[in-house]
This record gives structure tokens, C-alpha cells and sequence, in this order.
């Protein structure tokens, strides 16, 4: 369906009565404040705020939902690939992920109360991505990254890491590989999210936290090692 020819007709479509047969997004009733498109670039929206809204690019209808609404949309690297807020008849919000045809399911698991962590493969490409909902709106916690992970709800915030940089080293002869990561703090009392100054070492691409208390976590390394850091020495 066309947006273009959708937003011509809206003006006609939303004077008809609530009991008449005319179908789809057109069917719902407006107000002064509606914008009838919603733009979320490069997508838009159609209704705004109505159950069975459809996403669109370049004009045309790419995804609809039958009794959720759209309320957000943030685009993903891909293009026809996105992330999405949603709410159903009773105000419950839920993200999820619009991948193309022959890419996998994504993997989307809610962390706490507004965080998601979603894995999604995009043409053969590995996405980790940490998503934060504030006021209905989907926020990317590390846009300029591919590989957001771990994250570990605490009692003040969320801790999850990147991997930054691979390090190849040579010592007696023999090539070791380890990895720089880069860990991140989102405080559940702020938007935005605090960085440690300095990468972590580890042998494999990940790591492991433990909340202490509120000011502090532990980070376990693959060999067994700890180190504990506290919330001050994230910027």
C-alpha cells in the first residue's frame, strides 16, 4: 500500500463513522493533535497511535501489526531492518525486531524493566545490541558498536561491556590473541551511559559481572581472575 496515496485520502477516510466497512489503518477515528504519519527517519509510521499501525519505507507498507501500536521505530544498519516499540490494548510495551527473509530469528531477551538485549544477524552479520526504552522511546545504548554485550542488571543500573580491539601478541615464539573490552554503565536514574576510561584485557571476548552492592561490581575474567570496580571510575 502506497503512504503517499494513504495520506491523500485520510482526510475522507477518518469522516467515516466507526460502524462503517471501510478496512485497515484508515478505519480509526483522529483528534486536533494526530499527525495521522509519524516519522521515524527513514521510516514512517501510519496512524499515529492506532492499534494495526504499519511501518513504511519509502511509501510503501513493510510491516503491520493486528493489534499492537507502534509507537517507535529505530532503524538498524540494514536497510529494511529495524527495531520497533510496541503496546498492546492495556498500555503493555514490548520491543521487537524486523529482520529481512532469510535472515535467523533475532534472539531478544528482556534484561529488567525497560533494558533489552536483542542478537540479530543481518546478511550474515552478528549484532549485539543493548536497547533502552524511555518515554516510549527506543534508544540504542552503543550505536557506533556491533557487539553490545552481557549485560547484568544491579540495584542502581546496567553494566555490559563491547569488545573494543583484538590484541595479537608474540612472547617465546608463540602468538597469543586476547581482546580489549570496553565496559558501560547505564544508571537506571540517567539517560545516559557512563564509560569506563580504560579497556579491560581477557583471553576470550567476554566477561562476567557480579553486583556487590550499589556501588560496586565484580568482573570475572576467563582464566578465573577478579576485579573489583566501583561506580565512580565510570564517566
Amino acid at each position: 500500500m502506497n503512504l503517499g496515496r494513504i495520506v491523500g485520502i485520510v482526510a475522507v477516510c477518518l469522516a467515516v463513522a466507526a460502524g462503517s466497512a471501510a478496512q485497515g489503518a484508515e478505519q480509526f477515528p483522529s483528534s486536533p493533535n494526530h499527525r495521522g504519519v509519524a516519522p521515524f527517519e527513514p521510516y514512517q509510521v501510519f496512524p499515529e497511535n492506532r492499534p494495526g499501525n504499519g511501518v513504511y519505507l519509502d511509501n510503501q507498507l513493510v510491516f503491520e501489526t493486528k493489534d499492537l501500536t507502534i509507537v517507535d521505530v529505530l532503524a538498524l544498519p540494514v536497510p529494511g531492518r529495524f527495531a520497533y516499540y510496541a503496546l498492546d490494548g492495556q498500555g503493555n510495551g514490548t520491543l521487537n525486531v524486523v529482520v529481512g527473509p532469510n535472515d535467523p530469528k533475532p534472539r531478544i531477551e528482556l534484561v529488567t524493566q525497560g533494558f533489552y538485549h536483542a542478537v540479530v544477524v543481518l546478511d550474515g552479520v552478528v549484532y549485539k545490541k543493548l536497547y533502552r526504552i524511555i518515554d516510549r522511546n527506543v534508544l540504542d545504548l552503543l550505536p557506533s558498536s556491533k557487539t553490545a554485550d552481557g549485560p547484568v542488571a544491579g540495584p542502581v543500573g546496567v553494566v555490559f561491556y563491547h569488545v573494543a580491539t583484538a590484541i595479537r601478541e608474540t612472547a617465546d615464539g608463540q602468538s597469543k590473541r586476547s581482546f580489549g573490552l570496553k565496559l558501560h554503565l547505564a544508571l537506571y536514574d540517567s539517560d545516559r551511559t557512563q564509560h569506563l576510561d580504560y579497556l579491560i584485557n581477557n583471553a576470550l571476548p567476554e566477561l562476567k559481572f557480579r553486583w556487590l552492592d550499589d556501588g560496586h561490581i565484580e568482573v570475572g575474567f576467563s582464566d578465573g581472575r577478579t576485579e573489583v570496580l566501583s561506580l565512580t571510575q565510570f564517566q
